[in-house]
């Protein structure tokens, strides 16, 4: 610890650099009671580091609101370890560097969660340990002045030493914290709590095929009732998107330019065997637009994934980006991933990406404007537009492109708009931090945890809008790629509906009955028209083969047309939200998707009746979607073009290298 302090490379070159970026008094002449009226956080760095440098960050952090050594620490001005050396010697009190033996006691989960929210450890000894930086230190400092007495008690550490203290010896009660939270503390809500209604929702899905079947053969009224019903969840589907293609976008605020009143953003990442497109995700993350001193990069990978942690420690080993591992304890799925990093995120709002994103460089400042927006202090979620980036890699990505820019550019907002529950996306999703904590995070057990949690942030009074920014992602290109995917997607909502649907009176009291069939026909809507769809679709084809008077009765006449109105609606619903989304995302090529649609569709059934079986086989197998396969790309050139021009901050070389 006492080499910290040494070895300071400050050249003035670097230092007027740095007051010239960020409008800072003139580095020129510094008057000398301005380089020696300087906040706690960096006061003792006065002599250490240039004056003009220190002045720069103190007229910089004013601006942001924000504390000075944040300043430095995000141009790589100075190391943390430096700026803890300082802050303890301004303050009178010791340096504690984590770095011993383990401590005699392990904390619980709740206690652990309270540590990494206030910075603040007690030692076996006694004494306290706080790991601050900014305006907590500033706090501290006031603290100290009122209270001398605890100069004695009080150690001081740095928060990159805290987490890594914590991931080092609490590693066993983060793991279980992460995968088994929401099991323990709210079992009716998490899919590991599961039984036999998986087995019951199979055997569903077999008697609506046989009673299809027995329709078929033998038309009778009696059938008439469980057709009704299947037809009517299927109608609602195609209705809920029919009125959405009518919907008229809402005006949105415009980003904040106040970089003040912006607050501190954690990002997480998690990636899983995805080092082919590590350089390109940590530029497009350094491109966001966005002050460095207040966003955080969590980057989670798993302990069995040396080649992604070797692509991270080449390109990640910049300011503001941290590498975790997540435990390896319950279920290896993203969600149990993203539990793991959210201890450590510092972050009022935290946002969730994937590995192979592109997000618009503007999208965390529309985020905040939509949170900061006057009515919205019960938005917890803001989801941002998803679209394909590799549209001409093949006739899937085409498929998928088109049904992305229907569902996230037609049916998503009018969900929101009317306050309604919907399933998130996976990705460039920004909540609320106390949203998250208040609904338990994420469900390592659902495999589609972006639908469960967008379900149980509306069960807990939270809205969620939707924002025109865009994130370009990668499609499958290929038929067994995508089939996997969509498994997984199929497989999830299934576990959703389960979830959320074994209370149905409870469900309605808090999502109300509007949001009740919200989510049962676009969850619902959406499984039972991929399971029932060929089964429709083969019966209408084989009576009207076989002709003959089977077709004269009453109860044949009412099957027929139920069946031929839930395929006229489904694909008339279908071709008009698909029209309205690809021209909102500008999308050619229209009438090669349209003809494609049936096939498709039988695509989307085999990947419905193959997550069916999952359920009850594998219901937490996650498999793995490989990204970095792209061919093809419609924006991702022109933006990493221009983003560091639009971004001066996307790669900042040091000002000063610390020793």
């Amino acid at each position: 610890m006492n080499a910290v302090a040494d070895g300071v490379d400050a050249s003035g070159d670097a230092a007027a650099t740095f007051a010239a970026r960020h409008g800072a008094s003139s580095p020129e002449a510094v008057p000398h009671e301005a380089a020696t009226d300087l906040p706690v956080e960096i006061a003792g760095l006065a002599g250490r580091l240039p004056d003009r440098l220190l002045v720069a960050a103190r007229e910089r952090a004013a601006r942001l609101g924000i504390g000075a050594d944040e300043v430095l620490l995000a141009e790589s001005a100075a190391t943390p370890d430096l700026l803890l050396a300082a802050a303890a010697t301004r303050l009178d009190i010791t340096v504690e560097p984590l770095d011993g033996t383990a401590p005699v006691a392990v904390p619980p989960p709740e206690a652990l969660r309270g540590l990494m929210r206030s910075g603040l450890m007690r030692q076996p000894d006694g004494s306290i340990v706080a790991a601050a930086r900014g305006l907590r230190l500033r706090r501290i400092a006031a603290t100290l002045e009122a209270t001398p007495m605890l100069h004695a008690r009080l150690r001081l550490t740095t928060p990159e030493r805290l987490a890594q203290h914590v991931r080092r010896h609490f590693t066993e009660p983060l793991g279980q914290l992460a995968a088994f939270a929401l099991r323990d503390e709210k079992p009716d809500q998490s899919a590991a709590t599961l039984g036999i209604s998986r087995y019951l929702m199979v055997l569903g899905a077999l008697i609506c095929v046989a009673l299809a079947g027995l329709a078929l053969v033998s038309p009778a009224l009696l059938l008439i009732g469980p057709v009704l019903l299947v037809s009517l969840v299927l109608l609602g589907w195609s209705c809920l998107r029919l009125v959405a293609s009518t919907m008229t976008p809402e005006p949105e605020p415009l980003p904040p330019r106040d970089d003040a009143g912006l607050p501190a953003y954690s990002l997480l990442v998690p990636l899983y065997r995805e080092a082919r497109v590590v350089p390109q995700l940590i530029e497009a993350l350094a491109a966001l637009d966005y002050p460095r001193e207040k966003l955080q990069v969590l980057l989670v990978i798993e302990p069995n994934d040396g080649e992604t942690a070797a692509a991270l420690a080449r390109h990640a080993n910049r300011p503001g980006f941290d590498i975790l591992t997540a435990p390896d304890t319950g279920p290896r799925t993203k969600p149990k991933a993203l539990n793991a990093a959210l201890p450590f995120a510092r972050g009022a709002i935290v946002g969730i990406y994937d590995a192979e994103d592109m997000p618009d460089p503007q999208q965390l400042r529309r985020a905040c404007a939509a949170f900061a927006a006057p009515g919205n202090r019960r938005v917890g979620c803001v989801q941002a537009r998803l679209a394909i980036d590799n549209v001409a890699d093949s006739w899937i990505t085409r498929q998928f492109a088109a049904e992305y820019a229907a569902h996230f550019d037609v049916v998503l907002p009018l969900l929101a708009s009317a306050r309604l529950p919907l399933p998130l996306g996976g990705t460039s999703n920004h909540f609320r931090r106390a949203a998250l904590d208040r609904v338990g995070a994420w469900d390592p057990f659902n495999v589609a945890e972006d639908a469960d949690l967008g379900v149980r942030l509306a069960r807990g009074g939270w809205r969620t809008l939707i924002i025109a920014s865009t994130t370009d992602e990668e499609a499958p290109r290929t038929a067994g790629a995508w089939l996997r995917q969509r498994t997984r997607w199929y497989k999830g909502w299934m576990q959703t509906l389960l979830v959320h649907g074994r209370a149905p009176r409870r469900l309605i009291g808090e999502i109300g009955w509007s949001g009740m069939l919200s989510f049962l026909f676009l969850l619902g809507g959406g499984l039972v028209s991929a399971l029932m769809h060929p089964v429709f679709a083969l019966a209408l084809a084989l009576r009207w083969s076989f002709g003959g008077d089977v077709g004269a009765s009453p109860a044949s006449l009412l099957l027929d047309g139920l069946g031929i109105l839930v395929l006229l609606t489904g694909y008339g619903a279908t071709v008009f939200c698909t029209i309205i989304g690809m021209r909102h995302r500008r999308l050619t090529g229209l009438w090669r998707v349209l003809p494609l649609i049936p096939l498709y569709w039988l695509m989307l059934s085999a990947a419905g009746w193959r997550a069916l079986f999952q359920l009850i086989a594998a219901p937490q197998r996650w498999e793995k979607t490989e990204h970095g396969l792209a061919r093809t790309s419609r924006r991702r050139p022109v933006r990493l073009r221009l983003r560091p021009a639009r971004n001066g901050a996307a790669r900042r070389r040091p000002m000063i290298k610390p020793g």
